[in-house]
C-alpha cells in the first residue's frame, strides 16, 4: 500500500511498514530505534538549514527525515517531509518555516504513536 492510498489522517501504518520489510518485526523495531535516536538531530539540522536559507541543505535534511519516518510507518510525517523536500528542491522558501513546523508536529505525533504501539505489545 502506498502512502498516497492511505487515509490522510493516518499517523502510523505499522502493517504497511511490516509488509515493506517482509514482515520482519525485529527490523521494524530497529528502524523505530533509529527514528528515536536520529530524528531529533536531523530535525535540528533542518531547522539550522532553514535559518541559513540553504535550500540544498533543507532538501537533503528533509529527504533524510522522509526516509527515516517512512521506514517506521510515519505516513503523515513522510508527506510533510516530502513537502519540505520539494520546497528545498524548488528553492521556494517562502513558506518553509511553516512547512518545517508542520513536519515537527507530525514527527511528535509519530513519536507518540510509536510509543503507544510499543506499549501495546
Amino acid at each position: 500500500m502506498s502512502v498516497e492510498s492511505l487515509p490522510a489522517g493516518c499517523v502510523l501504518d505499522v502493517a504497511g511498514s511490516l509488509a515493506r520489510l517482509g514482515d520482519d518485526r525485529e527490523l521494524f523495531l530497529e528502524l523505530v530505534g533509529f527514528y528515536r535516536e536520529d530524528a531529533p538531530r536531523l530535525y535540528s539540522d533542518l531547522r539550522d538549514a532553514v535559518k541559513e536559507k540553504n535550500a540544498q541543505a533543507i532538501r537533503m535534511q528533509a529527504h533524510a527525515l522522509k526516509g527515516l519516518v517512512a521506514g517506521c510507518g510515519g505516513v503523515r510525517a513522510a508527506n510533510a517531509a516530502q513537502k519540505v523536500e520539494t520546497a528545498g528542491q524548488d528553492g521556494d522558501l517562502k513558506h518553509i518555516a511553516s512547512l518545517v513546523d508542520t513536519l515537527g508536529d507530525e514527527m511528535h505525533l509519530l513519536k507518540q504513536a510509536l510509543f503507544d504501539y510499543s506499549r501495546s505489545d
